[in-house]
């Protein structure tokens, strides 16, 4: 997401949470393995209403961000990978819950402490003001998302979005699915059922393979892209 407008990639990526660049998920490789606090599975980062007191460098693992409406409808805001940064931009309090879906890592800084943060590392206030036109754009292409694409477009462009943020971009890589299938209807704006009719679609045309439910396989990178962008373009 840190990309420019005109990249042709960044249209894909549809999170609020948008720097796992390979170039970020290189500095978080090379940081040390001890540092930062551990996340197990399943645990809960914060609640929405609770103090923004803190920004969380994701180190490794992946992340969910939730917003539960009175109703009981659930909208799935983002998934945050290695390199992403959580809690910038929410003001006071935090906007919705966020949860680890995997054993994850975490830099923590203290919003009262991000100014010696900065001037202790330069690259940090860089990303944050990174972070800030991003979260713009992927507003942008969120919206674009919800309105204009076909539900086989948003299923095709989300699985390409997570082969680039995991940097397996590339026909028979297998990538990781750490959510479910209920997340990624709830972050598409899908039911489960069609989420899963679709996958199975992409399958059928051997577009992707499907060894089992936490993971896929890219067969056919171009025809993969081409239907992120246009289901008609694609036979």
């Amino acid at each position: 997401m840190v990309n420019s407008v005109s990249s042709p990639e960044r249209s894909h990526i549809m999170y609020v949470f948008p720097l796992a660049t390979p170039e970020a998920r290189s500095t978080a490789r090379q940081t040390s393995q001890d540092a930062g606090r551990v996340i197990g599975a399943t645990t809960i980062l914060f609640y929405e209403g609770d103090d923004a007191e803190a920004l969380y460098e994701v180190v490794s693992g992946v992340f969910r961000a939730t917003k539960v409406f009175p109703d009981g409808r659930r909208q799935v805001v983002a998934f945050a990978y290695p390199g992403d940064v959580i809690g910038f931009g929410h003001g006071d309090v935090y906007r919705f819950d966020c949860d680890a879906l995997t054993p994850a890592r975490v830099q923590v800084t203290a919003r009262g402490d991000l100014k010696d943060a900065m001037r202790a590392r330069p690259e940090l206030g860089e990303k944050l003001i990174n972070l800030a036109a991003a979260e713009i754009a992927s507003m942008h292409d969120l919206s674009v998302l919800l309105c204009r694409k076909s539900a086989m477009e948003r299923i095709a462009g989300f699985l390409l979005s997570l082969a680039i943020r995991t940097n397996k971009k590339a026909n028979d890589q297998r990538v990781c699915l750490p959510m479910c299938r209920a997340d990624i209807a709830d972050h598409l704006g899908l039911t489960i059922e069609t989420v899963s009719r679709n996958m199975t679609k992409l399958k059928t045309r051997g577009i992707v393979d499907l060894p089992d439910r936490g993971c896929f396989v890219i067969r056919d990178l171009h025809r993969l892209q081409n239907l992120a962008e246009s289901e008609s373009s694609v036979n």
